[in-house]
């Protein structure tokens, strides 16, 4: 019987954020085996107090464990207490960021402090910018990095128009102007075809509406 080979997909990370690279192992193709579950590596969290704020550390993937132990950590912090999101993540699972960002904008709404931070040389990339414009007041170093991109299907890789525009439209009722996102929109960057970078000194300077306070 002829032999072929299957892909099987694996997800990585690098300096472009989340991706889809692929593995060849030969398979019967009368006999293909179902996919295999994605799992990614939880992003770490840690959790200090600062300056009378709590500080909730992100450093990594954004994944269902990683939201469980943000939801946990909120939950048993002292509601009275300001509470700071400190991110760097080249982004992750949809899902869990979306289920992240909606318990924070829900317990802002309740009168809670939530505040999101992005340190000198470090990024906050895809899923992880819905996060941070989840907080307010929203915190970044001049040279912190920003990215934006199509969402992209764990599973292969591939883009949705449908997907996208979830995703531009939470953005803006999250405060990103429109007028950043068109500028975004014409430079491809939510086409799939590129990641759209800027730094918090540019995306202040051009009234973007992510970031809100530049760190000094």
């Amino acid at each position: 019987m002829r032999r072929k080979f299957a892909l099987v997909f694996t997800l990585l990370t690098a300096a472009s954020g989340i991706f889809v690279a692929e593995a060849a192992e030969p398979v019967s193709m009368a006999r293909a085996p179902a996919p295999a579950a994605v799992v990614l590596p939880d992003a770490l969290m840690q959790r200090s107090v600062q300056d009378g704020a709590t500080v909730l550390r992100i450093d990594g993937i954004i994944t269902a464990g990683l939201e469980q132990r943000l939801l946990e950590a909120l939950a048993t912090t002292p509601t009275a207490s300001p509470v700071v999101v400190e991110l760097s993540s080249p982004g992750g699972l949809t899902a869990a960021g979306y289920r992240i960002i909606d318990r924070i904008v829900a317990e802002r709404r309740a009168g809670r402090s939530i505040a999101t931070r992005v340190r000198a040389g470090e990024a906050c990339e895809s899923m992880c910018v819905g996060v941070y414009l989840a907080g307010y007041p929203r915190y970044a170093a001049p040279n912190a990095v920003f990215m934006v991109h199509a969402p992209r299907m764990a599973e292969n890789g591939h883009m949705t128009v449908r997907s996208t525009q979830a995703m531009v439209d939470r953005l803006v009722s999250l405060g990103a102007s429109t007028r950043w996102i068109e500028r975004v929109r014409g430079a491809g960057g939510f086409s799939g075809a590129r990641d759209y970078r800027e730094t918090a000194s540019d995306l202040s300077a051009e009234g973007s509406g992510i970031v809100t306070h530049l760190l000094r």
